[in-house]
Order: C-alpha cells, then structure tokens, then sequence
C-alpha cells in the first residue's frame, strides 16, 4: 500500500469538496456535476489502492 499515493488522492478529495461547496452555494450545477464525477473517481481510486 502506497501511503503518500493515498494521501494526495485524499487531498485531492477534500480539494474537490471544498470546490463542490462553492459550485452548489454558486448554483453552478455544471461545475457541481463534474466535481462528484471527479470525487466519485477519487474514491473508486482510494478503494482500489487499499485493496492492493
């Protein structure tokens, strides 16, 4: 397990909540949409690289 790996992708998750946030308080449903896909990808990447 790639501990430092790990914790950029949650870095990078907690980045990506952070922007969702604004999009939704800004009611930017494009950016807000794209924002989960890309914290959706992040955690399919956090399970997988747990697994492993």
């Amino acid at each position: 397990m790639d501990v430092e790996f790990i914790g950029q992708l949650v870095d990078s998750m907690e980045d990506g909540i952070s922007k969702l946030e604004i999009a939704i308080e800004k009611h930017d449903s494009v950016s807000a949409n794209k924002l989960r896909v890309f914290i959706f990808d992040i955690h399919r990447k956090i399970s997988e690289a747990l697994r492993t």
